[in-house]
This record gives C-alpha cells, structure tokens and sequence, in this order.
C-alpha cells in the first residue's frame, strides 16, 4: 500500500510535536487504515496537522465493505439486513437497492471496497492542546508481516473485529491480500508492538504468528469492553506490579484485575489519619500532629499489609493470595 499521502500531510503547518505525533502513527497504519486516510484526506483535505491527526483518529470508524460488484453489492447489504427471504432476492434491482444504501451510509468506492463514512466528523476529538496517549486509541498489538510479493511489510492493526466476527475484510484480510497470501505460515514477521508499554520484545515472544494474534485480538476484545482510565490505571499498576514484559501475561493479568487491591497513596494517607484521630496525642492539637509524619507512617502500614508503592508513588497495590500478604498479621485494611 502506498505512502501517498504522507509528505502532503507532514508539510501542513502544526507543531513540533503534532508532526512527530504524525510520523509515529503513519509509519505503522495498516493496509485497512491506509485506505480510509485516502477517503478521510478526499473527503475533507486537511488545512493543517491538527486536522490530521482527527483524521487519523477517526480511521477505525470507517467501515469497509467489499463491493467486487459495484452497487450490485451494496445492495445485498440491504437484503441482509433486512432479512430477506433467498427466494425473493432475485426479484429486486440491487443496484437500485445499492444507491439507496449510498444515501442512506454516505461513503466511496476505492477499488472494490466501499468506505462507509462514519457517522461522526471524528471518533476521537483532537482540538490542539493534548494529543491522545496510545491506550485512547483503542488498539491493542500492530503487527508488521511481510511475503515473498511484498518484502518490505504492511501493518495490521488488532482488534480485527470483522475477522473475527464479520462478513466484511477487517486489518488481517486487507493486509493478506495486499500480501499476496492466505495464510499467516506463509508471513514473515518484521516488527510487532504492543499498546502495553511494559511489553517488550514483542516479536520475539510467539513462534507462530497465528498465536500472536490470538493473544492481541483477546487483548484488544478485553481492552475495549472494559476500557475507561480508571482501567487502565488500575491495569498499569497491576503490570508494574508483577514486572510484566510479555503478552500472554499482560493478556492474563487483565483477566484477573479483581485479584488486586489498588488504593492511592493520598486515600491510604487519609485513612490513616482518620484512624489516628482517635489516639490520645492527636488529640493534644496541630502543634503535636505536625511533629508526625503521616506518610512515613502509612508507608510504613501498607507495607505491613502487603501493599507495593507504584513507581510514581501515586498508588499502593497488593494481589489478595500473595504469599507475603497472608503472613501480614491482622490490622488495618485500606480497600
């Protein structure tokens, strides 16, 4: 798939950091995303990288339908849909039925596939103040696979929704075809990376590939289910917390997220001193609880009870049938 587009993009006027933001996300678009950028980029041309990176933002919202046969296609859409009795389908024009489709889910044609537009201007909002972190992204593993055809690689972006449960060519069939080949057996891979910053060496971990992508497409189904910062807060703390670096762990460990107590260390410190309010020295005034340090001493309990800093020291974080926790005598428990 050819890299049309990207020069006109990165010559728009934006910031230092919008255009790196650009050149790291259009080294690694899939053959899919590639083809809704030349609709997204036809349909309304960018007058500056900010309307880029909305652009690029809004790819996974284009749907694509394979229209080998133009309207014809389109039209069948419509008797699906509809559930339309076999018997009756011959009965209808179909092309008719496919201009009627076009009006009612405004897209294009690019080569055989029709590139429905999405319903919103953009699915994430980029007004030019915070670019978007990775996880906001929805995605979850991008894989690079190349062929004997196509020796320098295309991009397949995971989750594959439509690989997995639909009848329209999602990342994995886009990126096959551009290939030139049907199977993952006869890919190379060149390069794989993980929206999981703590998963490193990525390509290296699968012997197969076929298990690569079964492991980042149920990442990606669990990541977008539950996805909401306090997720991903929670999950980061979870990962830091067993020294994650592989996919299937980091795949494992989001299964098991209830395992884990996560409390900040600003409520843990909170607790404490409500708990110590009731001590007969607190109650002697500021002058004596100034001479205490709360911290120190919450620090101090979550250690007790089992609970790890996380490397911001912005949370305390135990796994409840952790050895070390079931040997913490009984006391104060901060959930």
């Amino acid at each position: 798939m050819t890299h049309d587009h990207d020069e006109m993009l990165l010559r728009l006027p934006g910031t230092a950091e919008e255009r790196e933001w650009l050149e790291e996300h259009l080294e690694v678009l899939s053959v899919k995303e590639r083809i809704a950028l030349a609709a997204a980029v036809e349909r309304r041309p960018p007058a500056a990288m900010a309307d880029a990176v909305n652009h690029l933002l809004s790819l996974n919202s284009y749907a694509a339908h394979n229209c080998s046969r133009g309207y014809e296609a389109l039209g069948d859409l419509i008797l699906s849909e509809q559930f339309v009795p076999w018997e009756q389908r011959p009965f209808f024009d179909k092309a008719a039925l496919g201009r009627l489709y076009e009006e009612q889910h405004p897209g294009q044609f690019i080569g055989n596939i029709y590139l429905e537009y999405p319903r919103d201007q953009y699915t994430l909002h980029y007004d030019g103040t915070d670019l978007p972190e990775a996880e906001a992204e929805r995605w979850s593993v991008r894989l690079k696979l190349a062929s004997e055809a196509v020796p320098e690689g295309v991009w397949i972006r995971l989750p594959d929704y439509e690989a997995a449960f639909g009848d329209d060519p999602g990342d994995i069939a886009f990126a096959l075809d551009e290939l030139g080949v049907e199977l993952f057996q006869d890919c190379t891979l060149l390069d794989a990376r993980c929206v999981l910053p703590c998963v490193q060496g990525l390509a290296g971990q699968y012997e197969r590939i076929h298990d690569l992508v079964h492991d980042g497409q149920e990442l990606g189904f669990l990541l977008d289910e539950q996805y909401s910062p306090e997720f991903f807060e929670r999950l980061s703390a979870a990962l830091e917390f067993e020294h994650c670096r592989r996919l299937d762990d980091a795949y494992r460990i989001s299964c098991e997220l209830n395992d884990y107590d996560l409390v900040s260390v600003d409520a843990f410190i909170d607790q404490v001193k409500q708990k110590l309010d009731g001590q007969r020295w607190a109650q002697c005034g500021d002058a004596v609880k100034n001479c205490f340090n709360y911290a120190a001493y919450a620090a101090a309990q979550a250690e007790r009870q089992g609970y790890q800093v996380t490397d911001d020291e912005s949370y305390f974080i135990r796994k409840r049938d952790s050895p070390e926790l079931e040997q913490q005598p009984a006391g104060m428990t901060m959930q």
